[in-house]
């Protein structure tokens, strides 16, 4: 250092120590902002300014180095030596370029030899960042500032440049840019099958209808998801379920490709969005695939699975479609698909949505009639042989269709989708159905019984045994009174979405359970056996083709006999004519319902029905 003193033109090395003693004068402000009294005016106790420098610039932290406008190094400081590992003097008048560059950076040495400063960039603030190598092979980060003091002419002038080694700084910052992108990616995929997420199909959606509202592309959307997918999940396990969900995505992955972003939504649910859809071709082609490809049997733990999917597709304009029209239109696409028997692909259109619209609209009406209870209770009397009077009604609730008029609206409901819905009817038709028949017990003296079909949408519900008892004890009305109508189909003994293990709530009431519509082809006998019931009801399609000396006529016979060997009451539904009547009869039916007795009635016609009715079938 005292050499270079001694040596060094003035001008420069007043450059130089200023260069460094803003270190100091930084220091000392910083001092006297924290409280540090500030000394004297005056001359220095250290005796002189340059000794002041001198130990600032050796102590500095900082590697210090002034090159002439070449590059060439004329002089360096103790800091830089000790980031570099080397001594002034193995530096002094050479490059850094041919020393200190890591491997990547190097230049070739026609380069370094016409190197020169351009001192327009290198102005005073400029910094850089670059990869280094000290003199033992070990690489760091160097943070560079340039700063240029400009002499007489252009080759007078010189640079000077602090460089601080930050390794430990942007080791940190890709430690953290590390941690950043597995938390994002993380974010944005699927655990267990390691494609996008909901997350990450929104936000792609999104981009890529935005791109196509620029260029006027055409978004194309193929969503899909496994058939009775629940079955493999019940039947296999769940660990089975999570092998095939993971082939369903590596299909779906392979068959995209790098067309565009293939998503798990939820379940087994899968969502693909093909950026740039050449054509309506190109996109059946994507379905057919996919319909192909989870075809094949997947192998799971030594078992061989076939899976099927239901496949919606969407092709539209960009410029036209908001990202969550798109998905809308591909949901209406794949219900589509499962309406029409599953295991195929089908198309969004113009009319399927304009279907889904009204299909909307009528709900919504359907909703704010249930909130204010605008549904019409009506009530099928049920005649007995035996007693040769109505002895009960089957209540049941109707709602006034815009435009198809009265209708069921338990079936115009999905039994997986709409079940909030049809529980709320089920109710309203237990409740009103109660009231009206404690009110025609009153006018006509006679103990009529309620009988309610009721669906897994009531029985399934948690709190459907307390609405019962409650409605029972606010009308003084037995339980064993109500008969509880169970379609034959729905209650399936051995399966695990059956209603058998709901069935003890209506026992445990006391109510009484009829098992309804049978011998319509969904169930069996062998359900009598095991299923703890009270009586069955007939289907109307076996009465439908009763007639004296038929195969029908002793297929009903056999069903009464059977009922009678297991102590159940019959019934039967669908009873429109005086012969199927008296078939019935004579058959040992216990209680008949349909047209020959009366079309199902408002309270207030049921109870004038009730004083004026004649059977003509008992006067012949």
């Amino acid at each position: 250092m005292s050499e270079f003193l001694a040596g060094s033109p003035i001008p420069y090395l007043i450059v130089c120590l200023a260069v460094a003693v803003s270190f100091f004068f930084i220091g000392y402000f910083s001092g006297v902002r924290r409280g540090i009294p500030a000394r004297g005016a005056g001359p220095s106790q250290f005796g002189n300014d340059a000794a002041i420098l001198k130990l600032v610039v050796e102590h500095a932290h900082e590697g210090l180095v002034m090159q002439d406008i070449y590059g060439r190094i004329e002089w360096t400081n103790p800091a830089y030596s000790r980031i570099t590992g080397y001594t002034a003097e193995e530096i002094r008048g050479r490059r850094p370029q041919e020393f200190i560059l890591a491997p990547e950076s190097q230049v070739s040495p026609e380069e370094i030899e016409t190197f020169k400063f351009d001192l327009t960039k290198y102005q005073s603030g400029f910094e850089e960042l670059i990869h280094n190598r000290r003199k033992n092979g070990e690489y760091f980060w160097n943070q560079l500032t340039f700063a240029v003091v400009e002499g007489k002419t252009l080759e007078d002038s010189k640079i000077i440049v602090i460089c601080r080694d930050v390794t430990s700084k942007v080791e940190y910052m890709e430690e953290l840019e590390v941690v950043r992108n597995t938390l994002k990616y993380q974010a944005e995929h699927d655990d267990l099958t390691g494609i996008a997420n909901r997350a990450k199909l929104s936000s792609f959606l999104q981009e890529t209808v935005s791109a196509a509202n620029e260029t006027g592309r055409q978004v194309g959307i193929i969503h899909f998801d496994l058939d009775h997918f629940k079955e493999i999940n019940d039947s296999h396990g769940h660990s089975v379920g999570d092998a095939v969900l993971q082939h369903a995505a590596h299909v779906l992955k392979s068959v995209l490709g790098d067309k565009g972003l293939a998503a798990r939504t939820g379940g087994d649910e899968f969502i693909a969005v093909v950026s740039e859809p050449c054509s309506r071709e190109q996109m059946q082609s994507l379905g057919n695939r996919i319909l192909d490809g989870l075809a094949k049997p997947v192998k799971v733990d030594s078992q061989s699975l076939k899976v099927s999917v239901s496949v919606g597709l969407v092709l539209a304009d960009g410029a036209k479609s908001s990202a969550s029209e798109l998905i809308n239109c591909a949901d209406m696409a794949l219900y589509a698909a499962k309406k029409t028997g599953r295991s195929r692909i089908a198309w969004y259109t113009e009319a399927l949505g304009a279907a889904h619209r009204q299909k909307r609209m009528t709900m919504a009406q359907l909703d704010e009639d249930l909130e204010t209870g605008r549904l019409t209770l009506l009530l099928e009397p049920q005649y007995s042989f035996e007693h040769r009077r109505i002895i009960g009604y089957e209540a049941f609730a109707c709602w006034l269709h815009p435009s198809r008029g009265l209708v069921d609206p338990v079936e115009m409901l999905s039994s997986q989708e709409d079940v909030k819905h049809i529980a709320k009817i089920e109710h309203f038709a237990l409740r009103r159905g109660i009231a009206e028949i404690k009110r025609l017990r009153e006018t006509s003296t006679h103990p009529f019984f309620l009988s309610v079909n009721l669906t897994g949408a009531s029985l399934k519900d948690p709190g459907f045994r307390d609405a019962v008892e409650e409605l029972c004890d606010e009308n003084m009305f037995a339980r064993q009174d109500i008969v509880i109508e169970l379609d034959e189909k729905i209650i399936r003994l051995n399966e695990s979405d059956g209603l058998a293990d709901h069935l003890g709530k209506i026992s445990e009431l006391g109510c009484q359970i009829a098992l309804d519509k049978f011998g319509s082809g969904h169930g069996g006998a062998g359900q009598l056996i095991h299923l703890n019931a009270d009586g069955l009801k007939i289907s109307r399609l076996l009465i439908a083709g009763l007639r004296d000396g038929t195969s029908q006529q002793q297929l009903v016979e056999s069903i009464i006999r059977l009922a009678a060997t297991l102590g159940l009451k019959t019934s039967a539904v669908g009873v429109d004519t005086q012969e199927q009547a008296e078939i019935l009869r004579k058959s040992g039916c216990g209680v008949i319902q349909g047209e020959v007795i009366s079309k199902p009635l408002t309270p207030r016609e049921a109870e004038t029905h009730i004083r004026d009715f004649v059977p003509q079938f008992e006067m012949q």
